[in-house]
């Protein structure tokens, strides 16, 4: 069918709320109506779409409908299976620590009868060709932490792999989860650096997920149709945390159709000619537009996603100096309570996202201490905490300290949405210290360079944490690689050394709410808001839900069209 025909399919539909995930409602009351197309739009077009190498959203977004993982976490967090006919746990036998305390194993049996859309059986092969590719650094995958854990992989039948690893790494979940697999016997004649660029993964021929590619036109568009083996063996899946298998059914929809507009002002145009079900890669300042247009809906979230600030507690090595919060941290301290993140959020965010509550979001509450971080600016404390430390104001309002002037520079990436704006408005949050901050930009790759470095005084960035601080610790960990901010503290190394230490759950929520604690009284980092994601949403699609743990797609196997 031509494009044109299937945009047809697009348009009426009633309104319907959306739920935020299971178990607030996420299936429908009404019964699913099979058929029809629905219509993605992002003004990006993706450079690959194999999910291991994604880079952007919208690469991990249809890289997801393509290819299945193990098991996913819902929006809540907890996990389901997929290709996996259990999430393995301790509870279930399917993970065991070693006789030294030292090395664990973990269980992984898939659901029989599973087939790739070409109709090969998807098997324990297919597993152990996927880790050796992600762990191949000439694949350059996007999630690799805790993969070089794995010390080997057993193959002990089609269905049932086992994973050695060589110390605990209690996170395991995080693996399954980032684990797309990959069709062993399409892919075993290409080399793992010819990936990022083998036509294969410009137009897949075989999959795993809800839907294949059928349809390519370079920068334009992509049309996906519904995968008739997907349902294969899907049905003797084990119980789902919210009742039933999850996607044991052949997917709803017909087809999805992957719009790229050139431009977010054509990306827009299409949502306001509602000639799209899902928009996409849109921000808070679109939010005003966006309210206007009959038959859809914004829908905005926060989930994983937070803004930060990252000072360099080392020398910088740029300047062969170290910013004035280096072994003085009172300047950190009062740099800190100086801050509204309130008022960031207001400006910066279109009020769309929520103040940081401490270092982990509000997704990972299980993990928090619940002693929240001050919303609103302290600036009367924050002077007050640099005359005690020895901060006098000089003759140009500019503080100094045994000649020392506090100034220092804070670098963002170049081309982010309203940067300048926000790097602005921090600075002006500062001055009424006594600070002398300047602020710029770097593009990306120098921006990560940097960071790698150690060659700055502070940045600010934001990251998509994953859901078990055990799978990201390490980027505070003295020592570690990833450490950019060469933080060096021996009482939070202790309390990640601790969470890594057991598989106990309640052990591991009680060293990561220490790890908390220390983290933000050392200021690892500074933590400001939550990050808002800002979708259009038709009202005539059913079952959208937002997910903290992975693209808006994960579920596209349950989407359907009023």
């Amino acid at each position: 069918m031509a494009l044109a025909g299937l945009l047809a399919c697009t348009s009426g539909g009633a309104a319907v709320a959306r739920p935020s995930g299971p178990p607030a409602g996420y299936r429908a009351v009404a019964p699913p109506r099979p058929g029809g197309t629905a219509v993605l739009a992002d003004y990006e077009y993706p450079s690959t779409l194999n999910p291991l190498i994604a880079r952007t959203d919208v690469e991990l977004r249809l890289g997801e409908v393509l290819f299945a993982r193990l098991w996913g976490l819902d929006p809540q967090l907890k996990p389901y299976p997929d290709l996996a006919r259990q999430v393995p746990s301790p509870a279930n036998g399917g993970v065991r620590a070693g006789s030294d305390g030292r090395s664990m194993t973990v269980d992984i049996k898939l659901v029989p009868g599973l087939r790739w859309s070409d109709g090969q059986p998807i098997t324990a092969d297919d597993v152990i060709f996927t880790w050796r590719a992600i762990i191949d650094p000439a694949t350059h995958a996007t999630v690799t932490a805790g993969f070089d854990h794995v010390r080997a992989m057993e193959r002990r039948s089609d269905t049932e792999v086992v994973w050695t690893f060589d110390a605990l790494y209690p996170a395991y979940l995080s693996l399954g989860a980032a684990m797309f697999v990959m069709p062993a016997h399409r892919l075993q004649s290409v080399a793992h650096a010819d990936w990022a660029r083998d036509g294969f993964f410009q137009r897949p021929d075989v999959v795993s997920g809800p839907f294949l590619t059928t349809g390519v036109a370079p920068t334009d568009h992509m049309v996906f149709t519904a995968n008739p083996q997907y349902s294969d063996g899907r049905a003797s899946v084990g119980a789902y945390p919210y009742g039933g298998a999850p996607f044991s059914h052949r997917p709803y929809l017909d087809r999805l159709v992957f719009l790229a507009p050139a431009g977010r002002a054509a990306e827009m145009q299409v949502l306001a000619a509602q000639a799209a079900d899902v928009g996409s890669h849109l921000i808070p300042d679109d939010l005003a537009d966006l309210q206007g247009i009959s038959g859809v809906a914004p829908v905005t979230t926060t989930g994983l996603r937070d803004e930060f600030l990252n000072p360099n507690h080392g020398v910088n090595s740029a300047t062969g100096r170290a910013p004035p919060w280096v072994d003085d941290p009172a300047v950190l301290e009062a740099l800190d309570r100086a801050l509204d993140r309130a008022a960031l959020v207001r400006e910066v965010v279109a009020g769309a996202g929520l103040p940081a509550r401490g270092l982990y979001p509000r997704g990972l509450a299980p993990f928090a201490t619940g002693e929240a971080l001050r919303e609103a600016a302290d600036v009367d404390g924050a002077r007050r905490l640099l005359e005690s430390a020895g901060w006098s104001v000089g003759p140009d309002r500019v503080r100094v300290k045994n000649g020392r002037r506090l100034e220092f520079s804070l670098i963002g990436i170049c081309g982010r949405p309203g940067l300048e704006h926000e790097l602005d408005r921090l600075r002006r949050q500062w001055l009424p210290l006594g600070a002398a901050p300047t602020t710029g930009c770097q593009g990306r790759d120098a921006f990560f360079q940097i960071n790698a470095e150690g060659a700055f005084d502070m940045t600010l960035t934001s990251n998509q944490w994953a859901p078990d601080p055990g799978a990201w610790a390490a980027v505070g960990v003295s020592g570690r690689t990833g450490n950019w901010n060469r933080c060096h503290d021996p009482a939070l190394d202790a309390a990640f050394a601790a969470g890594e230490a057991t598989l106990a759950a309640d052990m591991r929520r009680s060293a990561y709410r220490t790890a908390e604690r220390e983290w933000l009284r050392y200021r690892c980092t500074i933590p400001l808001f939550e990050v808002p994601e800002v979708r259009e949403v038709s009202t005539r699609l059913r079952n959208f839900a937002p997910n903290p743990a992975a693209a808006d797609t994960w579920n596209a196997a349950d989407w359907w069209l009023a």
